[in-house]
């Protein structure tokens, strides 16, 4: 068993990954959001994605089966967003956000889903969200946002 913290975080660090916003409608009709790295997709048939989310995180008091999210694709010029998402630093204006089949999603993506809840398992200090997806769209031709021992860009 690994003991090392730090190691850990340094070793997982070190597989880049895209940077994506979920978004979720609270109680009161407000929209939460939270920075969501650890994303993938799932399954083509049926197609689904899936999401990893700190047990502490209050998003995780919204999550329920059936329960509609937006996801959001950052692009590499978003990590203003990114660190406002993930309450690190706040932006100096509001995030802007567009509708899109009952969800939001960030003006200035490259890409979304509307997805919905279908499982939720509790695994070691993280809660994994398995959701159907019901629409997806490609906004931008832009370079994603990467996440590879910090913020990255692809350079080509």
């Amino acid at each position: 068993m690994v003991h090392d913290i730090s190691k850990l975080k340094e070793v997982a660090g070190s597989f880049p990954t895209g940077v994506t916003v979920v978004t979720i409608k609270k109680p009161s009709g407000d929209i939460h959001g939270m920075t969501a790295s650890s994303f993938l997709s799932l399954s083509l048939n049926p197609p689904m994605i899936l999401f990893a989310v700190k047990k502490e995180n209050e998003i995780t008091s919204y999550l329920k089966k059936k329960k509609k999210m937006g996801i959001s694709i950052l692009s590499e010029d978003m990590v203003d967003e990114s660190n406002h998402f993930a309450n690190l630093k706040l932006m100096k204006e509001p995030p802007v956000f567009y509708d899109k089949d009952e969800v939001k999603i960030l003006k200035g993506s490259i890409a979304w889903y509307s997805v919905e809840v279908s499982k939720i398992y509790s695994e070691g200090d993280h809660i994994i969200v398995i959701c159907g997806i019901k629409s997806l769209d490609i906004k931008s031709k832009k370079n994603p946002l990467l996440y590879y021992r910090g913020y990255s860009k692809i350079k080509i």
